[in-house]
C-alpha cells in the first residue's frame, strides 16, 4: 500500500486557501496599521497647543508685589517717625527753628523782636579779651509775653543759640557777664526774666542780651535761635524754636 509523501501531506485541498505556517504572525486586515507605527501618528487627532505662561509682570501676584514696594518703606519709616515725635514732645531732641519774618516772631505766647547784634563790646569786664580769631557777639532782643502762662514759660525754658551758615553752633557764654549793662536789660542765664530775676510782666516789653564767643569767619552768616517750651507739662514740654537772621 502506497503512503502519501510529505509533499502530498502539505498540499492544500482543491479550492481551499493555504494556511500560513504557525511561526508567522497573523495577517492584518487591509487598511489596518499596527500599533506604534507611523500610521498611528497620521490618523490620531491633533493635540491642542500648550498654553503659554503669562510673563511675570502680568501674573496675578504682581499687584501684591507692587503694594509691598510702595508700603514697605513707609512701614519701616513709621516707627522712626513716631519715635522722633515722642522725643520732640519730651524735649529730648532739639526742634527745628522756623525762620522769623522781618525780625519778629511769636513763640510760646510771647512776641519776639530781634534788634540786631553788636560785636567786640567787652566793656570794663575783668576777663581777658577774646583770643585772636574769636569775637564777642551780643544779640539784642525785645520780648513781650501775652499773659501769665507765657511769662512762666519764658522764665522756665527760654534758651539761646548762635548758628552760622556752615551749621556750626555756639551756646551762650557767661565769661563777660560782669560787664556794665543798662539797668533795664533782663537776665538770660537761667530762662528769661526781668533785671531782678522775676517773671516778665504780661504786656511789658523786656530787653534781653544773649552773648556768644564765635570765630570771626562766622560773623557774616551768623543767625540766632530762641527756644522755649510751649507746654507747662514737665513730661511733655513740646519745645519750639525760631531763628532770627541778620539784615543784609
Amino acid at each position: 500500500m502506497d503512503h502519501p509523501s510529505s509533499a502530498d501531506h502539505h498540499r492544500s485541498a482543491p479550492g481551499r486557501r493555504a494556511e500560513p505556517p504557525s511561526f508567522l504572525p497573523p495577517e492584518r486586515p487591509p487598511g489596518h496599521a499596527p500599533t506604534g507605527t507611523a500610521d498611528t501618528a497620521d490618523t490620531a487627532p491633533p493635540q491642542p497647543p500648550r498654553p503659554r505662561r503669562a510673563p511675570w509682570w502680568r501674573r496675578g501676584h504682581v499687584p501684591y508685589m507692587l503694594a509691598l514696594v510702595v508700603l514697605l518703606p513707609a512701614a519701616l519709616g513709621l516707627p522712626w517717625w513716631l519715635e522722633r515725635e515722642t522725643l520732640l514732645e519730651r524735649g529730648q531732641m532739639p526742634p527745628r527753628a522756623e525762620v522769623a519774618e522781618e525780625g519778629t516772631a511769636e513763640l510760646a505766647g510771647s512776641e519776639w523782636d530781634f534788634k540786631g547784634m553788636v560785636t567786640g563790646e567787652t566793656g570794663s569786664s575783668i576777663s581777658d579779651p577774646p583770643p585772636d580769631g574769636v569775637e564777642l557777639v551780643d544779640a539784642v532782643f525785645l520780648v513781650t509775653p501775652s499773659d501769665d502762662d507765657a511769662s512762666a514759660l519764658l522764665q522756665r525754658s527760654c534758651h539761646f543759640r548762635a548758628v552760622d551758615g556752615r551749621g556750626r553752633s555756639w551756646e551762650q557764654t557767661a565769661e563777660y557777664s560782669g560787664r556794665t549793662m543798662p539797668e533795664e536789660v533782663g537776665m538770660t542765664a537761667f530762662g528769661c526774666t526781668d533785671a531782678e530775676g522775676d517773671p516778665i510782666a504780661p504786656g511789658e516789653s523786656q530787653g534781653l542780651v544773649a552773648s556768644f564767643l564765635v570765630p570771626e569767619d562766622a560773623l557774616s552768616s551768623l543767625r540766632f535761635e530762641v527756644r522755649a517750651d510751649t507746654s507747662d507739662d514737665p513730661e511733655s514740654p513740646r519745645p519750639a524754636a525760631v531763628a532770627f537772621e541778620q539784615e543784609e
